[in-house]
This record gives C-alpha cells, structure tokens and sequence, in this order.
C-alpha cells in the first residue's frame, strides 16, 4: 500500500487482518513508539482462542514532531482520517481497528474516531468537519488506548519540569503573539480551553451520550438537549487512558470521560490504568536496562492488557471512579436548566452570588436549577486591553463551560455577564461552535456594536438575548468604544451605543431585545435594584418595560459626546505621560545602580550615596514606581 507510515504484518499473513493505527506525540516520531508497535503486534498477533491474526500498523509522521510545527490540529485530523479511508478502501476485509496516542497524538487519535463515526445529532462542530458523513470503517473501531493523553489540554504551572515549562512558555507565547493564524504553533491547540481541545470533549460527551440506551444514564426522552439524546445504534469502543504516576503534564481528574460512563457498573466503555513509576515520556518505553528493566516490563504487559482484556478484565486492573469522588462530582440528572453569572474587570464577583440567588428564589423547583458563578479573580482595565490575556480568560470559561455540561448532562445553559464577562461569552459563541446558550443577559458590554446575534438566534445557538445599556457607562465609552475603530481589537461599545441588530435602525426581532437606559455608570446594569429584572429575564425570558424604575430615557449628553472623540488617543497619552516622572526622578539612578561600574544591578548600601538628595530619589522613585504597579494593576 502507499500510504506512508503504514507497514502490512509479515506473520500470519493469510490470517484474517486488523488494523492498529499509532500516533506519536509531539516532539516525537514513529520510531520514538516503536515499543508501542512492537508490542501491538506481539499482542494482536493471536487472541485468547488461539485465533490468528495479521496485524497492519499504520504510523505516520505528524507535523508536529517539529516542535514548532504550524499545521492546524484540525487539519492533521482530517488527513488522518482521509489516510484510513485509503487504507481499508484498499483493505476492506480488516475485522477490527485499533487507535492508539501517545500524549498530544492521543487527544488526536480520539478526534479521528469522533469524526468518523459522524456528528451527533444537533452537535455543532467546526466548519472543518461540518459535511463529514459517518466512515464505514469507525464501526470497526473496537477500541481507542490513550497513553498519557493530554484530555483537558497542557497549562503552564509550576510544577512542570523546567524542559516542559520552557518549551510550552515559548509556544504559548508565540501562539498568543503571532501575527498571522498560519503562523501558531500546532501545539498550541492542545492547550486548556483552546477551542480544539473544548470542541472535542463536547464531541466526546455528545456522542458517548447518545450512545446510552434508555435509562441507563440520560434517558431517551424530549427533555435532554438534543445533542445528548440517544440515536440510533453507533459504534461504541472501548476507551482505556493509561496514565503515569509521575507524569507532570496530564491531571487523571477529566470529567468528561468519568462523567459520561466511569461510574456505572454494567456495560462500562471507560477505563483508567495507571502506570507506576512512570513519567510523560517513559510511557511508551516498554523495554529497559538494570532497574528500569521490571517498570517497562510492567509497563508493556498493562499496555497489552488495555489491547485484548475484556471488559470485566478491565475493570479489574483499572482505578475505580468511586475513588474520586473527592475531586470529581458526579453528573446530577435533576438539574434541569443552569445560569452562567460571570463578572467583568476590576470587580471580584460578589454581586454574582446574589444574582443567583435572586434566580433561584424565582424557580418553580429552585433544587432543578443551578448557577454557576466561577470568578477568574480581579482583572484590571489595561491588561484587559491585551488580546493573549482576554484570550486566556475565555478559555477558563470555556473550559468551566464543559465542566458544567459534563455535570448537568439534562440542563440548558443560561449566560448573564458583566463587562469582560460579556466579552467571554460573545467570543465563546465566536469560536467555539458547540457553545449554545438558551438566554442571555450582557449589561455594560464591550462587545462590538456589529456583533452578529441574529446568526446565533437562526442558528438555535441563542434562544434569546438581551443588552442592557447604561445612561453614563463611562468605562465602555472611553475605552472600548474607543478601539472598536481599530479592527485588530475585538471589543466595541455594545455597553453604551446598543448592538446593530438590537437598534431602532435594524428589523425588530423577538429574540433580540436592548432596553436602554439604565441609570448610572458602568455597573448600572448588575446593581442591586436590576437583579429582580435579571432573574425574570434568566427564567422566564422577561424583558424589563421601557418605563421600568431604574430606567431613564437619555444618556449623559457631555459623555456622549466625548465618547465619539479619540479617547483612547488621550488615554495612550496621559499613560506614557505617567513614565516621564520615572525619567525625571532617576535621572542619576543608574549611577546609584552601579550601571557605571564593574558589578552591574546592585543596588548601593545607603552609605554609598553622596548626598541626601541622593536618598530622597530613591525613596520618591520606589514610591513612584509602587504607586504605578498599583495603578496598573487596579485601574
């Protein structure tokens, strides 16, 4: 065959034939797993009958063995995929097939499955896999082995080895600062809350949860949203993780697969094995010398055990789920519906758990609803205008996104955010296409007037969204409104100016309201006398009257007027106006930092400076420069 990487077993060669597909990880190669495809072979060779086989491996080389490889993972995916069509194409008679990944190939081995076997109902996927039809070939796959599988995605911490912590701090940084989309870096998709990593364990959830029959789990009833409710027979393998115990990149707490299926005890499709003395790389090291030699061979024969052991085999060797029941929650199918209240910059988020309970006390069956009100801590307005920090900001909510799904299988998800928190969600319904919302509330907004809600609204990602605008929001109006004229910004003046689509100027639309104007500034529209009306909306879809108290009918005349002017001009400006006093005030500090002798940056005993002017410039300066941190990091 001439798909390259691919190599047709030499024993049994008359046998009937499986397929063992094998992706390496990131920075490897095929010949780094070639104790994975030996042992393969070695395993499927013969089955527990004494049946014979022919084993094929196919294993590519994948972009990503260069460490800075920019092919896009989805794109990888869908070759992969298209690889495996040639193969059985020309090999129809395979019995079964086998996917196996070590670390980021193995997050990519379960997407190759996922898109074969097809879209579940009412999921929405990216527009790469969007006309992919179920491959014939996915209802062989028996089943999927995930070596050290990256399942929630990497992040940087500091307890990655400082190997691992400086190559992904470069990735990550030229992921979050390349100009151009063509230039990231593939590995930057496997991140946490990067869309690929939250799109494909949505997939994970939809599909393994339309795969429960009735009762067991989810039920086959009208009240499931559509992406979780059972369809007709799919193909259902085996997905075993094998972890290391030392491994310092993969947390085993990922409640998407545990959630799914981990703790049921009839026909159970999830295992997690675990490795001992075993680290990220050593996982596919099957062979070894002195004392390394036993751990590898241990290491080999639970590899072969996640191959060919029965489910009840399985379970035997594997880690039960009740066991982690401190760091996982199960999924509780009585909560019916669950409201994101997320807060904005320069606040903590207090006001969020009043809010919910506000929603709560406004439910028929208040133990049938839930909020969900994670904070990302205080974020201050100038880092809030860097794009890569927004970006990590959405990407915690996303992934607290999938939290949320995997815990509350039967719920709808409601949205009510402030500020920043408005922009988390604009950009996940942006770019994370399996991201729905039923209502959603977004008061001091800085999202782009333009923003597109009616495609949301058409496309049932949205059932109904409300933007409330406040008469003297000077935040968004200075700031960003400001930068919605520099199309490199994605933030905008949503908060002060209304969404296009919402305006008296567009065709009115009933799932597309704006009420304006709430009285006062920038928290006008969360403060205490709006939570009555923010619970109506989240519950019932109500929309405050135009008369309603706490509403006037115009905005601050001189604010508005200001905010059509080049604010942010005049912002940029006074900011480098607050450096000139550094320059001023330290116009001799780099004599007092030894700048102009042999020890560089050592800061001079007091006894060194030559007079008292000298120590009240380095008084004012540590005082100037603690009260510009603090302006930094508060404003």
């Amino acid at each position: 065959m001439s798909v390259k990487g691919f190599m047709r077993g030499t024993e049994n060669a008359d046998a009937p034939p499986v397929l063992v597909v094998i992706l390496h990880g990131w920075r490897s190669s095929p010949e780094k797993v070639g104790d994975v495809v030996r042992a393969s072979r070695e395993a499927l060779g013969r089955d527990d009958g004494g049946r014979r086989h022919r084993v094929d491996t196919y294993v590519p080389l994948l972009p990503y063995h260069r460490a800075l490889s920019t092919k896009r993972a989805v794109d990888i995916v869908r070759e992969i995929v298209r690889a495996i069509d040639g193969l059985v194409a020309e090999e129809p008679a395979y019995e079964r097939i086998i996917l196996a990944g070590h670390s980021m190939g193995a997050t990519i081995a379960r997407r190759v499955f996922l898109v074969a076997a097809g879209n579940p109902h009412g999921f929405r996927t990216e527009d790469h896999f969007r006309d992919e039809r179920p491959h014939a070939w996915a209802a062989k796959v028996e089943r999927i082995v995930l070596l050290a599988a990256f399942n929630r995605g990497w992040q940087i911490s500091p307890r990655l080895s400082w190997k691992y912590s400086i190559g992904l701090n470069i990735c990550g940084l030229l992921g979050h600062l390349a100009p151009k989309r063509g230039w990231v870096p593939t590995i930057f998709d496997i991140r946490l809350g990067a869309p690929f990593m939250v799109q494909t364990r949505l997939h994970w959830l939809a599909y393994r949860r339309q795969c429960l029959p009735a009762g067991a789990g989810n039920g086959n009833d009208a009240s499931l949203p559509a992406a979780n409710r059972p369809a007709a027979t799919l193909p259902e393998p085996i997905l075993i993780q094998l972890i290391g115990s030392r491994d310092d990149l993969i947390s085993p707490f990922d409640q998407v697969d545990i959630a799914v299926d981990g703790n049921s005890s009839g026909n159970r499709t999830y295992f997690l094995i675990q490795f001992n003395e075993t680290d990220h790389m050593s996982a596919i090291h099957f062979t070894g010398s002195g004392s390394e030699a036993a751990v590898a061979s241990a290491r080999k024969q639970r590899f072969v055990h996640a191959l060919t052991d029965t489910r009840e085999d399985l379970a035997k060797i594997a880690s039960d789920p009740d066991l982690l029941i401190d760091e996982i929650d199960k999924p509780d199918e009585t909560v019916e519906q669950t409201v994101f209240v997320i807060h904005g910059i320069r606040d903590d988020g207090f006001w969020t758990h009043r809010v919910a309970e506000k929603v709560r006390a406004l439910t028929r069956r208040p133990t049938a609803f839930r909020a969900w009100t994670p904070t990302y801590g205080y974020f201050a307005m100038l880092p809030f205008i860097l794009p890569w920090i927004r970006r990590q900001k959405v990407e915690w909510f996303m992934d607290q996104y999938v939290g949320a799904v995997a815990q509350y299988p039967r719920s709808k998800f409601h949205y009510v955010g402030h500020s920043n928190g408005t922009y988390l969600a604009a950009r996940g319904l942006q770019d994370y296409p399996a991201c729905v919302f039923d209502h959603v509330l977004f008061a001091g907004s800085v999202v782009r007037c333009s923003y597109d809600w009616l495609s949301l609204v058409e496309n049932r990602r949205v059932a109904r969204m409300l933007n409330v605008v406040a008469s003297a929001d000077w935040v968004v109006a200075l700031l960003p409104k400001s930068l919605e004229r520099f199309k490199k910004f994605d933030l905008g003046g949503a908060g002060f100016d209304g969404f296009d689509q919402a305006g008296p100027q567009a065709p009115p639309h009933p799932a597309i309201a704006q009420r304006e104007f709430v009285q006062g500034s920038h928290g006008a529209g969360i403060a205490e006398g709006q939570w009555e009306n923010i619970a109506r909306f989240v519950v019932h879809g109500h929309v405050p009257a135009d008369n309603a108290p706490g509403f006037v009918r115009l905005q601050t005349r001189w604010l508005k007027a200001l905010s059509s002017t080049r604010a942010v001009l005049w912002a940029g400006a006074a900011i480098a106006g607050l450096l000139v006093p550094a320059a001023i005030i330290s116009s001799r500090f780099d004599e007092l930092l030894c700048l102009s002798r042999s020890e560089r940056f050592c800061l001079p005993p007091l006894a060194s400076l030559t007079s008292h002017e000298d120590v009240v410039r380095v008084i004012v300066l540590v005082l100037y420069l603690l009260a510009l941190k603090f302006f930094i990091t508060r404003f």
